[in-house]
C-alpha cells in the first residue's frame, strides 16, 4: 500500500484514497456523490482524518485507481509527520516531577518532529477534543518541548491522571498538523501496546 492509492472496500460503495499510513494505521479520504473528497476539497477549517487499522484495511479492500497526492495535499496532510509519537508509560500528564522530567530528557531529547509549528489538542475531563493551541519553535520542535508543553495545557483542561502519555495525529487545523494529547493507548483503538 502507498499514498494516493485508491481502493474499493467491502463495507463501503465510495472510494477511499490512501493520505497516509504506517504498519499500524491508514489514513483514508473518501470519496463523494458530487465527485469530491472529503478532505482534498476542504483545506480550510480542521480535520480529523478517516482512520482504521493497516490489517483491517487490507484484509477488506481492493486497489481500483492511483491518484497522486498533490503540492497541496502535500503540504496540509503531513505525510511525512508521524502518525503518534512521544508514547510511554513511564509517567503520567498530572504527576511528572524532575524524575520524570530527568526521564523523559532521556528519551526524547534528541528527537525532533519534522515541522516547526503544531496544534495541541487536549481531551476534556469527560474525554471530547478541547481547542486546540499553537505551539511552534524558531526550528524544529523537538519533542521534548512539545511534551513539556503538552503537560500544560493538558493540565489546565484536566486534572486527571492518564495512563501514560502519547500524541496522535488528528488531521490538520489552520494550515498545520493537529495531534491530540492523549494516553500510552490512542483513543480509536489501534494501539494495543
Amino acid at each position: 500500500m502507498k499514498l494516493g492509492e485508491i481502493y474499493k472496500t467491502e463495507f463501503d460503495e465510495r472510494p477511499f484514497r490512501i493520505i497516509g499510513l504506517d504498519e499500524y494505521e491508514v489514513f483514508y479520504d473518501c470519496l463523494w456523490s458530487e465527485n469530491n473528497w472529503t478532505f482534498s476539497e476542504n483545506f480550510r477549517g480542521k480535520s480529523i482524518f478517516y482512520r482504521m487499522s493497516t490489517d483491517f484495511f487490507k484484509s477488506k479492500s481492493e486497489l481500483i485507481d492511483f491518484q497522486e497526492l498533490t503540492e497541496k495535499e502535500l503540504k496540509y496532510f503531513r505525510p511525512d509527520l508521524p502518525m503518534r509519537f512521544g508514547r510511554t508509560k513511564k509517567i503520567n500528564w498530572n504527576s511528572f516531577d524532575a524524575d520524570g522530567i530527568e526521564n523523559l530528557k532521556s528519551e526524547f531529547s534528541n528527537r525532533k518532529l519534522n515541522t516547526n509549528k503544531i496544534v495541541l489538542v487536549p481531551i476534556g475531563k469527560k474525554g471530547g477534543y478541547q481547542k486546540g493551541e499553537i505551539i511552534e519553535s524558531e526550528s524544529e520542535l523537538s519533542k521534548l518541548d512539545i511534551i513539556l508543553k503538552a503537560k500544560e495545557i493538558q493540565e489546565s483542561v484536566n486534572d486527571q491522571l492518564s495512563n501514560g502519555i502519547g500524541f496522535y495525529r488528528l488531521g490538520y487545523e489552520k494550515g498545520l498538523p493537529r495531534y491530540s494529547i492523549g494516553e500510552y493507548l490512542d483513543r480509536s483503538g489501534i494501539m494495543t501496546e
